[in-house]
């Protein structure tokens, strides 16, 4: 958004034709990018971590007749279980792991259309800026990482640039187009980023900030209530259905989490810079610097952007974004995908400030330099998920139990197992957060030393007909967990690291 009804230069905006030609190019782009990033038809069958797993379940559950908050741990507001409901709706006609794949195309497609949004914004200030901010996100680490499986950033960047899309067409700027309509709209689109991770508050406080200050205070009202009204809507069925226990997954157990530290400031920075791909920086010297050559890059776009009074918006949001991340407890990866678009909107927006007759040539450069820096890779094709020799072991009765509800879903259980009453925490790691995660002084308890949980934990586990276990790192079994674990279980069959595990011993002979 142009921040001011003034700029140095004229922005010559693009036809209609060249419009839809720039936005049709960037998203088959960007989709082939984040496709590419997932496996192709292999990887999207793929185990891919577990927030994945996470997001996808808790919608399964929902439209299983679980209430999230009360039923099953969520520690996100439930906009993006609310997305993926569809997807989860299909289990009833469907495999769980085609609905899953599904639902990852369908997350792929939402990175496509951020793409598009970011080629429509940038659009305003010329058909340079557009190519270079659309061609930056689609080909973007930071963006496909996070747009390439069920994960909440891509919803977030979603409402946030589809909102701003909004706004813009009620601005008196907009022309023979604007209505104030636009401008409920809008606000109610940003309102629903918030419905999909509390971060999604601050963007959109910004954005309301902006217009307060350049389109007046009904404009800014007219945004909020939409912005309200959304909030509301997505979450008072949940707040009513769950009480108190929303509140305190929600907000108390985020805001109480400690601040982890293997993630300090030095890796958030490569994160957003987007460069951790990168292959040919081959030595941790080289991809330090190509770390600050990026973000050196970027800042003196922002200030030209700034001085040249052209989306100091996006300006406004890279600044406040990048503090959010690097203030933040924890992080990880696909995390970055938070400030991209505010990132490569300033960049474009400082592009198409550079004379007219350079540039053509800057803008290559740009797309190229920051291009071979931030792209995502070309990874080498996976093997195939053993999802048929895992589901084979598994017993035709009882209830599965995971340490990974990906697992579930890629094993085609979650569903039969939701069907017959079977138990789904959907978030066991984050149940950490919700019971003994402090102690009685107030300090945090690290997972490892979380009493409360590693009952609850190895109760859940040891519960049912069998376990599949997959995660090396991040469970944060204490020795005593691992070592009952170990005594009351059998590993009958293990591959690609997933291992089943069924009560007690394997009988010989």
């Amino acid at each position: 958004m142009s921040p001011a009804p003034r700029t140095h230069r004229t922005a010559r905006r693009p036809t209609r034709a060249t419009g839809w030609i720039v936005a049709a190019g960037v998203a088959v782009l960007a989709f082939t990018v984040r496709w590419s990033l997932a496996g192709g038809t292999v990887g999207v069958r793929d185990y891919t971590g577990y927030d994945d797993g996470v997001y996808f379940s808790s919608a399964v559950a929902l439209v299983h007749g679980l209430v999230p908050y009360r039923d099953f741990t969520l520690l996100h507001p439930p906009g993006s279980m609310l997305a993926l409901t569809p997807f989860a709706a299909l289990t009833a006609w469907t495999s769980d792991s085609d609905a899953l794949v599904a639902a990852r195309v369908g997350v792929m497609l939402v990175g496509a259309a951020n793409a598009v949004l970011v080629t429509r914004i940038a659009g305003r200030w010329g058909t340079t800026a557009a190519v270079v901010g659309g061609v930056l996100y689609a080909v973007s680490f930071a963006a496909a990482w996070a747009e390439r499986i069920t994960l909440l950033e891509p919803l977030g960047s979603l409402c946030l640039l589809g909102g701003v899309v909004l706004l813009l067409r009620g601005l008196p700027d907009a022309g023979v187009g604007a209505r104030t309509g636009w401008l409920w709209a809008g606000g109610a689109v940003l309102g629903l980023g918030a419905t999909v991770k509390i971060w999604g508050v601050v963007p959109a406080l910004v954005v309301i900030g902006w217009l307060l200050v350049t389109a007046g205070w009904r404009a800014a009202l007219r945004a909020s209530a939409g912005a309200l009204g959304a909030v509301v809507v997505v979450l008072a069925p949940f707040a009513l259905a769950a009480g108190s226990d929303m509140f305190r997954m929600v907000f108390l157990d985020q805001l109480g989490r400690p601040r982890e530290t293997d993630t300090g400031v030095e890796q958030r920075l490569t994160w957003i810079a987007g460069t951790g791909s990168t292959a040919w920086a081959t030595t941790p010297t080289a991809q330090l610097a190509l770390v600050w050559a990026v973000l050196a890059a970027v800042l003196v776009a922002a200030v030209v952007a700034w001085a040249g009074r052209r989306g100091r918006l996006w300006v406004a949001l890279l600044v406040v974004q990048t503090v959010v991340l690097l203030a933040s407890p924890s992080a990880y990866q696909q995390y970055a995908a938070f400030v991209t678009p505010a990132l490569v909107l300033v960049v474009a927006a400082a592009v198409s400030l550079v004379p007219a007759g350079g540039r053509g040539l800057v803008a290559a450069g740009t797309c190229l330099g920051l291009g071979l820096a931030t792209a995502a890779p070309a990874l080498p094709r996976p093997t195939p998920f053993p999802a048929a020799e895992l589901r084979a072991a598994l017993p035709e009765e009882g209830c599965v139990r995971a340490d990974s509800p990906a697992l579930l879903a890629l094993t085609d259980v979650l569903s039969r197992d939701l069907r017959r009453g079977c138990e789904l925490p959907v978030d066991l790691s984050g149940y950490a957060y919700d019971v003994g995660a402090r102690d009685s002084a107030g300090q945090a308890v690290p997972r490892d030393r979380n009493a409360a949980w590693q009952r609850e934990a190895l109760r859940y586990l040891t519960s049912g007909s069998a376990t599949l276990m997959v995660r090396t790192v991040g469970n944060g079994f204490d020795e005593t967990t691992e070592r009952t674990l170990d005594d009351t279980t059998t590993t009958v069959l293990e591959r690609r690291g997933v291992r089943v595990l069924v009560p007690g011993e394997v009988p010989v002979g």
